[in-house]
């Protein structure tokens, strides 16, 4: 059974969804995703984390629905069969993140936590509910003159998304019934691409599904299919993330009218989480960012200062 069917009928009914019904919705959700219980779940000013467009700060990220410590991709029980993953062949790992991403747990909020690779990087969170409650807060150790070194924040509406599969400015329902079929996806992703966009624009889209934006277990799964079946995507073999956790190094990479760019991805394939994730794009149009996901998932943790 589609694990979307929950969420449309639930949207549908509810236009205007209440508090009271979270919990409600909450169930309907998991009993469709083969959720299991969940162990736990802007640089300054409360930089969104969500919908990282290319003219923004694409970021090195750990992502945590569960607590990403280290383990390794390619280590026997993280592939399908409990195999060991072979790390020579992208699609081994894509697929094998796939099936770990579709029986992921769900909860309470969904909840994106980042940093960057420096030493005094900030760290920003984001927290959003089903009913479309959200809370941004940040820690940072080292703030300029007048600025907090903490602050959370309640607001209203999503983040800018100017990167989806849905078109610019997804809503939050829309979200939450993708297509759970990795054709499908793609093919949607591909007709909302906006006109003028870089051939990479598909593959990002896809990308934020993984890193940073809500919806179902079974569509972030369809989403790593998806990427699978990308042309020009390859593994670049065992690798560590600057946190040192280990994962599979994956690039994708697009030849466009204003040079080379790429897309680097770094995959705990035994919890489907991406580590960290950077862009690089041709010399004359320099652009190279990264960010780590410190967490990425569904979560009943509380909104807090990270």
């Amino acid at each position: 059974m589609n694990d979307l069917r929950p969420l449309r009928d639930y949207h549908d009914a509810q236009p205007d969804p209440a508090p009271h019904d979270v919990a409600r919705m909450r169930a309907r959700l998991a009993a469709h995703t083969n959720a299991q219980a969940a162990p736990r779940g802007a640089r300054r000013r409360v930089r969104p984390v969500w919908g990282l467009a290319l003219a923004g700060a694409v970021a090195a990220g750990t992502l945590a629905v569960v607590q990403v410590g280290g383990a390794s991709g390619d280590r026997p029980g993280n592939g399908p069969g409990n195999g060991p993953v072979r790390l020579d062949s992208a699609q081994t790992v894509l697929l094998a993140a796939a099936q770990r991403a579709e029986t992921a747990p769900t909860g309470t909020y969904w909840h994106v936590k980042t940093t960057h690779n420096s030493p005094d990087a900030a760290v920003s969170a984001e927290w959003i509910t089903l009913d479309g409650r959200r809370w941004t807060a940040y820690r940072d150790p080292a703030p300029g003159p007048g600025e907090a070194p903490s602050e959370i924040h309640r607001l209203k509406g999503l983040a800018p998304m100017p990167v989806s599969v849905l078109g610019p400015k997804p809503s939050l329902s829309a979200l939450l019934k993708l297509p759970t079929d990795p054709k499908t996806l793609r093919a949607l992703a591909e007709r909302n691409t906006p006109k003028g966009s870089g051939p990479h624009y598909v593959t990002e889209a896809l990308i934020e599904l993984l890193t940073s934006q809500p919806t179902t277990p079974k569509a972030r799964a369809a989403a790593f299919r998806a990427l699978a079946a990308m042309p020009g995507v390859r593994s670049l073999g065992r690798t560590s993330d600057p946190r040192g956790r280990k994962g599979a190094a994956l690039a994708f990479t697009f030849t466009g009218p204003k040079g080379p760019t790429e897309f680097r991805l770094i995959v705990d394939t035994g919890s489907s989480q991406v580590l960290a994730r950077t862009f690089t794009r041709a010399k004359g149009h320099a652009m190279n960012s990264s960010t780590i996901y410190l967490s990425t998932g569904w979560t009943d943790e509380k909104p807090r200062i990270p």
